[in-house]
């Protein structure tokens, strides 16, 4: 008899995905950008150099990432959707991770030599990477070495991301000389 309910109660739970399917929500689609617009309303996204719009509703549940306590432009998002309309939003860090050498120093921004990277930044090693830096950075000069946690304007997973015309900015410097 145990058995018996328990696989009554597993063909319903399995059953509930088909019946919203049968009832014309749609397949859920996942789905990862960069935030280009946001309102009560709706997200839109820019993904593979496109751009997508959802609608968010009172069945949207939004789960924050580490340090990330709204929605705003800019911000990475992973997203769940049924049709048009986003059912789950998980707002992402946007954190990345550089260390190398200091080139040059200017107020508000340097130049990073970048040897090492985390595994989403690869691009940018071997490159010159300018950081903007919203404080002063006690330490910081040419030619010391130096690590970055950033975050970045745009979507590094996404294709059409050129990271030459992106802006990136300091959120923490850790600087050795």
């Amino acid at each position: 008899m145990k058995w018996k309910s328990f696989a009554v109660g597993v063909a319903c739970l399995l059953a509930l995905p088909f019946s919203a399917q049968a009832a014309g929500q749609g397949k859920a689609q996942r789905l990862a950008g960069a935030v280009t617009a946001v309102s009560a309303s709706s997200l839109t996204l820019a993904l593979d150099g496109k751009s997508t719009t959802l609608a968010i509703d009172s069945s949207t549940k939004i789960v924050y990432g580490k340090g990330q306590t709204s929605l705003d432009t800019g911000d990475l998002v992973r997203v769940r959707a049924v049709g048009s309309t986003a059912k789950r939003i998980h707002v992402d860090c946007n954190c990345h991770l550089a260390a190398g050498t200091v080139s040059s120093v200017s107020s508000g921004s340097f130049v990073l030599h970048v040897l090492h990277t985390g595994p989403f930044d690869r691009v940018l090693k071997g490159n010159d990477v300018t950081i903007q830096t919203p404080t002063a950075v006690s330490g910081l000069a040419a030619g010391a070495r130096a690590g970055v946690i950033f975050s970045a304007t745009g979507f590094f997973r996404d294709p059409s991301f050129d990271w030459t015309k992106a802006t990136f900015t300091a959120k923490k410097v850790r600087v050795r000389s």
